[in-house]
């Protein structure tokens, strides 16, 4: 199913919606970068806060928050402690601030958006973009410090350089992206991301994921012909902590770069050979939707399998891909 919103259809209101678990600590700060962002825009904003089983001042802080620029509307809900999951929290927050008319805009309790936020997501979706990505960026020198950290990072930069390059071709060959330039990251975080609510509810919302739920959002977005745009302006800053609130959330990865002397990738990463399958059906006309990237397309590699495939997906995207596509 093709799912496009009519071109009269403006976005009339902003609805932020922030799942929130004990998060004291950094509260006040995320609503008070989220008013500076919608004191920058031209629309009413509201942050729909969701209490998910806190026991600390969450609640308290974001009822007692005051802003000329930014409403703040506080829900509370208890999931049982067994199924709790950040992904249910969001989805939970987005259904109840997924109103009629609204760019719908989701970010974590431990982020800090930039001025221009919330305005860098209006502009995007005014130019027809149905969802739109922002780039996240994060402190870990603690990480950086250790070998392995070290380590996985490098390998990462190196194989998702190339790995964007491949990606962003498959997806000019089926008309996700535009042929003029690349998009400038392919980052699909919760922490930074703006959908339309009428194409929230017809895609049918937040897939119903423990974790990865966002880019599984993506991916369900573009399976049903929503044009995604990845802003470079649409940014914010999350927390480099070790201890975090989401079962396999960013607090977990850090810890296990740190520890781990040969750690996991990111799981969008790709063996060549399956990018080769991939290529080699698009110039053959078979267009197929990029995999999904809340799952392993393959084997989950490690900071050694980056390392060990990094010549080969280099030879595949410059003796390959790139004099095909020209």
């Amino acid at each position: 199913m093709t799912f496009r919103p009519e071109a009269t259809d403006a976005i009339t209101h902003v609805s932020i919606a922030i799942p929130v678990r004990d998060e004291a600590e950094r509260l006040y700060r995320l609503l008070d970068a989220l008013a500076g962002a919608a004191s920058n825009c031209d629309l009413p904003v509201t942050a729909v806060v969701l209490a998910n089983n806190c026991t600390d001042a969450s609640e308290q802080i974001a009822r007692s928050f005051f802003s000329p620029a930014l409403q703040v509307s506080v829900h509370i809900v208890a999931f049982p402690v067994p199924t709790a999951s950040a992904g249910k929290a969001r989805r939970a927050a987005m259904d109840l601030a997924a109103g009629p008319g609204g760019l719908l805009m989701t970010t974590d309790a431990d982020a800090i958006p930039g001025l221009g936020w919330i305005r860098a997501a209006l502009d995007a979706t005014r130019s027809g973009a149905d969802l739109v990505c922002g780039s996240i960026t994060a402190d870990v020198p603690h990480v950086l410090a250790t070998p392995s950290g070290a380590r996985i990072t490098r390998a990462e930069e190196a194989y998702s350089d190339l790995l964007r390059r491949v990606r962003h071709r498959l997806d000019q060959v089926a008309g996700r992206q535009s042929l003029m330039s690349a998009p400038p990251h392919y980052m699909e975080s919760g922490a930074s991301m703006a959908i339309r609510a009428d194409c929230y509810h017809a895609i049918g919302g937040l897939p119903a994921l423990d974790f990865g739920e966002d880019r599984a959002l993506v991916f369900r977005a573009e399976a049903h012909g929503l044009r995604v745009h990845y802003s470079p302006d649409m940014t914010a800053r999350v927390s480099g902590r070790l201890q975090g609130r989401a079962a396999g959330g960013m607090a977990a990865c850090l810890r296990h770069r740190m520890q781990d002397t040969d750690p996991l990738a990111d799981q969008a990463m790709i063996l060549p050979d399956t990018l080769r399958r991939m290529w080699a059906d698009a110039m053959s006309g078979q267009v197929r939707a990029y995999p999904d990237r809340s799952v392993s397309a393959g084997p989950h590699l490690r900071a050694s399998d980056l390392e060990a495939w990094l010549q080969d997906l280099t030879m595949l995207v410059d003796g390959t891909v790139d004099p095909d596509f020209a």
